[in-house]
């Protein structure tokens, strides 16, 4: 049995007019490539991949992370230019793969998963910095003229936004709104293909429906939309095809009309692993029960830490129990609460926060009072995903970095003694095997993982009960990943909790003890011992909703 689809979007005001002349409306390909590989440096990303959309379409680019989807889409935009022999067309023209320019001729327009707008610029400024200004005959901006310009183009798609707001002050449905309109700005008529990349990413569960309606308007006025996302019921909301990547190459292409949402799961991790993984998946409508882990990698049974009912932005009524000792691992896509759970714990998420937390001992209280400098007083440490921008002080040096957690026990007198600060240094960079050669140098002149080493020896340093890390190994080579793998073990084994949240399902089994799957705020899944496995676990993040399970 096919899939069913959710009411009827409708149109969007100002694309469902008939086309101009001379424009395709809904009618033939819009896009096809073939013979598409590209090969970097020891690895083939793409293998021949084919790939055709039609006019009228949403056509929805699949496949797990490294299957090839953002080096394909890159492609087609001109950032990468592919291997010889690879072919295009846009609504019958040829495309010259590898050239942004002629990939903007062709009306190929993106919007990235970070949308790129500017926050502090109101949609007006947005607008005219990727499409142009109006301009008078001076030459200077004609602002009435790009004020009335940007609300036309709002309300074209349906959209009714004060053009001069900053969108620091809009919704995430108005941002992302901004983001298409802006693409969509130059489009005389419907003989374009619109790629959006994880536009829903940003957006919380009640948030999406209008955006579905744009995206329908879009198709439907004749317009071909290539969507690429993780969030498989959305896909089966709003798509009208797919095709599935895995391991650079394609290996599913075809309507949505006639598949069921656990068969392309199935397509996505390998047929045969993914219809296994079904049978392990914990949690509401299949109350299957994991099989313990060995005892020998299992958590103290009282808890370090328990949080029960905490809701936030994404999180929906989660409940979390961590035992001494143990490292849990929290797995589930961009607006499952993954990325918001780690920041509620360490008390970095400001208001809006729900719930209660108990750490060992008996302190604890009102999740929504939690603050970093609380969380420190608890023994909670955080590691932050944005290693960047959140993690290193960009203008201090290595042994700065490492111990500004540990100031107050450097200071000598009521200043900090440089002798003891660089021997604290070395000592954690030590631990964490980085070159203690690298302690005087600019930390912004270290590798993502030796900065990464850093960052974590500073977390240690201070002797945490419980270490909340994010996306541990992001950006970093296998070396340094192997490190900090293996000394997050280490430090588990001696009777640290750690909370480890990664989109990479490679962190989390390579030594979590156990890991929860979560979706649209809530856990689905539960793996631990034989059950926790990397297909099982993309089944729970991907799968189908507990109705279609």
């Amino acid at each position: 049995m096919g899939r069913t689809r959710t009411k009827d979007l409708g149109s969007t005001p100002g694309l469902d007019s008939p086309p101009r002349p001379g424009s395709t409306h809904a009618t033939g390909t819009a896009l096809s490539l073939a013979n598409v590989s590209k090969t970097f440096p020891g690895v083939q990303a793409l293998a021949d991949v084919d790939f055709e959309v039609r006019a009228g379409s949403v056509h929805a680019l699949l496949g797990h992370n490294g299957s090839g989807k953002s080096t394909l889409i890159k492609c087609l935009a001109g950032v990468y230019t592919p291997d010889p022999g690879a072919t295009a067309t846009v609504f019958g023209d040829s495309l010259t793969l590898g050239d942004s320019a002629d990939a903007r001729r062709r009306r190929l327009r993106f919007v990235h998963q970070d949308l790129g707008i500017v926050p502090e610029l109101g949609a007006v400024d947005n607008i005219g910095l990727a499409a142009g200004y109006e301009r008078g005959p001076s030459g200077r901006i004609a602002w009435r003229r790009q004020s009335r310009r940007s609300r036309d183009l709002l309300a074209r798609f349906g959209f009714r936004l004060d053009p001069l707001m900053p969108l620091s002050a809009a919704s995430p449905p108005e941002r992302a709104v901004v983001a298409i309109v802006r693409a969509l700005a130059d489009w005389e008529d419907t003989s374009g293909v619109l790629v959006l990349d994880e536009p829903t990413a940003a957006l919380a569960a009640h948030e999406v429906d209008r955006l579905f309606e744009l995206i329908r308007g879009i198709s439907s006025a004749g317009a071909a939309v290539v969507l690429v996302s993780h969030r498989l019921d959305e896909v089966m909301a709003v798509a009208d095809h797919a095709t599935v990547l895995r391991d650079g190459r394609k290996v599913w292409d075809g309507s949505l009309d006639d598949v069921t949402m656990e068969r392309l799961v199935d397509v996505i991790v390998g047929t045969d692993e993914g219809a296994a993984a079904r049978g392990t998946v914990t949690g509401p409508g299949t109350r299957k029960t994991a099989t313990p882990a060995s005892p020998a990698r299992r958590g103290n049974e009282i808890p370090t830490l328990e949080v029960k009912d905490l809701r936030g932005r994404y999180l929906d009524g989660l409940d979390l129990r961590v035992g001494t000792g143990e490292i849990v691992g929290v797995a589930g896509l961009l607006g499952s609460g993954r990325e918001e759970l780690p920041y509620v714990l360490a008390g970095a998420c400001g208001s809006g926060v729900t719930g209660s937390f108990v750490v060992s001992g008996g302190a604890g209280g009102d999740a929504g009072s939690m603050t970093i400098p609380r969380a420190r007083d608890l023994g909670i440490v955080f590691v932050p995903a944005d290693r960047g921008a959140e993690g290193v002080v960009d203008g201090f040096t290595t042994t700065e970095n490492v111990s500004l957690g540990a100031l107050p026990a450097l200071r000598s007198r009521g200043a900090v003694t440089p002798s003891r600060e660089r021997r604290f240094a070395r000592k954690w960079l030590a631990a964490m095997h980085a070159d203690t050669a690298y302690a005087p140098r600019p930390v912004s002149t270290l590798s993502g993982g030796n900065q990464q080493k850093a960052v974590l020896a500073r977390a240690l340093s201070v002797g945490p009960k419980i270490l909340v890390v994010s996306e541990p190994t992001a950006g970093i080579d296998i070396g340094a990943r192997r490190v900090i793998y293996d000394e997050l073990r280490r430090r588990a084994d001696d009777g640290l909790s750690v909370v480890m949240a990664s989109s990479d399902i490679e962190d989390l089994l390579a030594c979590c003890d156990r890991v929860l799957a979560l979706r649209d705020g809530r856990v689905v899944g539960e793996f631990e011992g034989s059950r926790m496995t990397k297909p099982a676990i993309v089944y729970a993040i991907e799968g189908a909703s507990d109705e279609q399970e």
